[in-house]
């Protein structure tokens, strides 16, 4: 099965205005927007984000469609 995966992302300004606004560091916030951690704070990171211009991607592991070598 195809395995999803989901990624906010934000722009470095918005990275720092979200660290410095709820008073945590910036690689929280990227862990956060990573859907690395799953917190209360977490959270609250990526409503923010999206909520001020970030862009949510759900990224999707395919099959390799080259895998079979075909020759000429």
């Amino acid at each position: 099965m195809a395995e999803t995966k989901k990624l906010i992302k934000a722009s470095g300004e918005l990275q720092v205005e979200i660290a410095a606004k709820l008073k945590v560091t910036t690689r929280s916030v990227r862990s956060a927007l990573a859907y690395d951690t799953n917190s209360p704070t977490a959270r609250l990171i990526r409503s923010y984000a999206l909520n001020h211009g970030a862009k949510l991607y759900e990224l999707k592991e395919m099959e390799n469609p080259y895998a079979e070598i075909v020759n000429l």
